[in-house]
């Protein structure tokens, strides 16, 4: 429901404030699942309510000092029943039914990254943080009901004590990272001339794969790259090793650490290089030349931040002194480097914008910066994915690749003038098992 004014203004100030314990009557507790903090692990989120808040029992939450296209986790594992929008009060919304008569429920979504039957784990990501629906402002309102009666919230075991309080998120069983990339164009693997398309399973060893192109904006038998389970960022990007091969990058979970994978002639890739740690706090592309030396180079958003920056490839698998390019990314649900759209042989940047679901494409000026960025279509935050690093139809002009949440996958072919054509379907099921 709408939400109110909080009286902290933001994280930092209430950092002191210790959520109060409250213990549960046995009768309460009996059954229920073991509910956690529907945010990623670590994170730390305001929650309130107000007087009269419907339905009963129900929780606004919200993270500092931006919410807006903030990642939304499943509360509990269990099975999706609700993701669209209502239409009505709740906007973008989420139901999970965690078996037993108990559901959660999570409203004003922006957008939604699950499908109703779709079976989730405790922290996987199911939506971002958005103000859609009868809402004042960015948050999450979030339920616990049994039996479709609203119950008391507990978040690891702990009653909400229905007063303002900041809750640490214990989230960590499953988390999803915050922005993965599952499917991620990048440029020819396979020494024939064609662009070609990684993509990752999302359960088991979460193999990787690569997919060759065929020139005819669809892709050929898959090819094995073995398990990359320790992997929650993944993109294409420009030969960034001087052997005029194009090259992947990969940020590790476990210690932020960004590597440089060669890209080879035969579908794989080689000996890793080490670019350091400290990634996991920005969220990575890769690109083609955007600044004029060549090379190919490397985007990240600063999530704490909204800013963009630029880290020029240096041709030995690592990166120069980054440059800003922009800042306010954070309202962007995608941003990636996308190869030449515009048709003045510069490599540009293609976003999708949270609140609105536009496609956007930035001109690159060849320099690093960006250009009037041009609108290139609606009803975007439908996809998961998108990216792009050739041309995939065979024309001569670059394209990109979109994955729907249902998990069908298009390619859009370039028209040349940052504007795509009739999409090309490569069928269902690209929300794929290992």
């Amino acid at each position: 429901m709408p939400k109110r004014t909080l009286p902290f203004a933001t994280l930092a100030a209430a950092a002191a404030v210790v959520a109060s314990v409250v213990c549960l009557p046995t009768a309460q507790a009996a059954g229920r699942p073991d509910f956690q903090l529907p945010a990623p692990c670590g994170e730390t989120w305001a929650a309130s309510t107000y007087s009269k808040h419907q339905p009963a029992y129900s929780v606004d939450l919200n993270y500092y000092p931006e919410d807006t296209g903030r990642p939304v986790v499943a509360s509990a594992a269990g099975t999706v029943t609700v993701a669209d929008s209502a239409g009505g009060w709740a906007g973008n919304h989420v139901r999970i039914d965690h078996g037993g008569g108990w559901t959660t429920h999570y409203a004003h979504l922006s957008s939604t990254a699950v499908t109703p039957g779709a079976t989730v784990a405790a922290g996987q990501m199911i939506g971002r943080v958005g103000n859609t629906g009868n809402s004042t402002g960015p948050h999450l309102h979030f339920e616990q009901t049994l039996n479709g009666v609203g119950q008391p919230a507990v978040f690891d075991g702990t009653a909400y004590s229905y007063s303002d309080r900041n809750i640490t998120s214990n989230n960590c069983g499953s988390p999803e990272p915050a922005s993965p990339a599952p499917v991620s164009s990048v440029g020819d693997l396979t020494g024939d001339g064609k662009p070609d398309l990684l993509a990752r399973a999302s359960t088991g060893a979460k193999t990787l794969w690569l997919y060759p192109g065929l020139g005819n904006g669809k892709f050929g038998d898959r090819i094995d790259n073995g398990g990359w389970g320790s992997i929650n960022q993944l993109s294409g990007v420009g030969d960034i090793t001087g052997d005029g091969r194009s090259d992947v990058l990969a940020v590790e979970k476990s210690s932020g650490r960004l590597w440089v994978y060669p890209g080879q002639t035969d579908g794989h890739l080689g000996a890793r290089i080490d670019n350091g740690v400290g990634w996991n706090s920005m969220r990575i592309s890769g690109a083609q030349d955007l600044n004029g030396d060549g090379k190919g180079d490397l985007l990240a958003m600063e999530t704490e931040t909204g800013n963009l920056y630029l880290y020029p490839g240096l041709s030995n698998g690592h990166f120069g002194e980054r440059v800003q390019i922009g800042t306010n990314w954070d309202s962007m649900s995608v941003a990636v480097g996308a190869g030449d759209l515009t048709g003045d042989g510069r490599n540009d940047v293609v976003a999708v914008e949270e609140e609105s679901g536009k496609l956007l494409v930035y001109p690159g000026l060849g320099d690093g910066k960006l250009g009037a960025r041009i609108e290139a279509g609606t009803g975007w935050d439908t996809m998961s994915s998108v990216s792009g690093s050739g041309d995939y139809t065979g024309d001569g002009k670059n394209d990109i690749v979109a994955r729907q949440n249902d998990g069908k996958l298009y390619v859009y072919p370039g028209l040349g003038a940052g504007k795509f054509g009739a999409r090309i379907d490569n069928g269902a099921g690209w929300n794929f098992d290992n």
